[in-house]
């Protein structure tokens, strides 16, 4: 495909790196993945980078952030195991991925059960090509957003993690981003999450910067899947550089009784969007969703979740919460779809804001849509300022008006905090809340 032929300006710049990286792409390692990628970009021609005539995106116009002064060639990392180490939870296995690849030397992987398989994701397309390669991108279908689509023409690596069939794997998995440069880089890590039939996991998941100097923009997906009487903890810190943006894909297929329980709390960032979609394919499966953004200075973080109950007797709840500050633009847009022979559904969805300053904007959109009719579903939101009687009822009790703010706001966001069952991280969430609360 040449570019003379792509509809979209916004569209040739990545042509021309789709090109230029064919020898690194993972469709060097796996030729089924090859064609996957070759029809994703063909693809993403046609709709380009989203702007803000696209529903999806109303809110959030990434061509802001990622234009043509970004490229996918970024300088080798610099860090040492000494930059990093302070990033690293206590005893837990830690895997580093610094700019979309897995750092082998830089991870701690020495209390990583043996069960538990943890490859780069081109290793295992080489190592396993039939399967892996069929696999990959199995949850998309002709609906991918063009960021999706984006991600699976470009993305060069990214990490695999297996749990097997019975294996309860006690100790968390810390997976650690880390954003780093000197060059206006794109890159597309591609993750693989798989959870065997009666396993469970913990996967503690924390982006962050060390010396950036650029800007940069990281466009992750992961695909997740959560078999037959499985459990899969995902908790999420996104505490990244101003100069760093993201867009965040979580993709997720639940089977019959199993478990999802999901923590994404944003903290920073220029822009952050998230994007958690569930797909309950097994009956009497159990789906938690929390999250907490806070946000100030000009900066955005945007929150998309999309729950699908595709079969009867099972249960989600979602409740989303967001702190606004002078300047700071939020968004949430949950939407609960459940189909026709989903029966017997408990579906609830609430999102919560606070918005702190004349300049606070937030925008939510709560939906449901429903065609069943034995279902127990709600959706609400709302979103006001702090309670000044409470406010003045602290400062009656020696609290100054900023520390009072303060602990009205931890109190506020101790409820999505307090969801995450790993002690450790819990605690270590808790302290970096302090600091961004407003």
């Amino acid at each position: 495909m040449s570019v003379a032929t792509i509809k979209r300006d916004t569209s040739a710049k990545w042509l021309e790196e789709f090109e230029l990286t064919a020898g690194n792409r993972l469709g060097a390692a796996n030729a089924t993945v090859k064609e996957k990628q070759q029809k994703a970009i063909t693809e993403f021609a046609e709709k380009g980078i989203p702007d803000k005539k696209v529903e999806d995106y109303k809110y959030t116009n990434i061509r802001l952030y990622l234009n043509d002064e970004f490229g996918m060639k970024g300088n080798a990392t610099r860090l040492k195991s000494s930059d990093i180490r302070h990033l690293f939870l206590g005893g837990h296995a830690t895997i580093v991925m610094i700019n979309g690849r897995f750092v082998h030397e830089l991870s701690s992987l020495k209390n990583l059960p043996r069960e538990v398989v943890v490859k780069n994701l081109f290793t295992v397309l080489k190592e396993t090509d039939t399967v892996a390669g069929i696999e990959f991108n199995g949850q998309f279908d002709e609906k991918a957003s063009p960021l999706t689509l984006l991600n699976t023409a470009l993305t060069q690596d990214g990490i695999s993690i297996t749990v097997p069939k019975g294996y309860d794997c006690k100790g968390p998995l810390h997976l650690l981003h880390i954003s780093s440069g000197t060059d206006k880089v794109l890159y597309n890590p591609r993750n693989v999450v798989k959870v065997g039939e009666g396993a469970s996991l913990t996967l503690i998941e924390s982006y962050c910067s060390v010396d950036l100097d650029e800007k940069i923009f990281t466009n992750s997906v992961t695909e997740m899947v959560v078999e037959k009487d499985a459990t899969l903890n995902n908790y999420i810190l996104q505490e990244e550089d101003p100069k760093a943006s993201q867009s965040n894909l979580h993709q997720v297929s639940v089977g019959t009784t199993g478990k999802f329980n999901s923590v994404i709390v944003s903290l920073n960032g220029a822009m952050v969007r998230n994007d958690l979609n569930v797909s309950i394919n097994g009956e009497n499966a159990e789906i938690h969703m929390h999250g907490l953004f806070v946000v100030k200075d000009g900066h955005h973080i945007d929150n998309h979740s999309l729950v699908e109950h595709n079969v009867p007797n099972c249960f989600s709840n979602e409740l989303y919460k967001g702190v606004v500050g002078d300047g700071g633009t939020g968004v949430f847009n949950g939407k609960i779809f459940v189909k026709q022979d989903a029966q017997k559904t408990n579906a609830y969805q609430s999102n919560k804001n606070i918005l702190l300053g004349d300049n606070s904007t937030i925008n939510t959109k709560p939906q449901l849509e429903i065609y069943a009719d034995d279902v127990k579903c709600s959706h609400g939101t709302t979103t006001g300022r702090l309670d000044e009687e409470a406010l003045f009822y602290l400062q009656t009790r020696g609290l100054d008006q900023d520390l009072a703010r303060k602990v009205l706001l931890g109190a506020f966001a101790k409820e999505i905090s307090d969801t995450v069952k790993d002690e450790a991280f819990r605690n270590h969430l808790e302290k970096r809340i302090q600091v961004h609360i407003v």
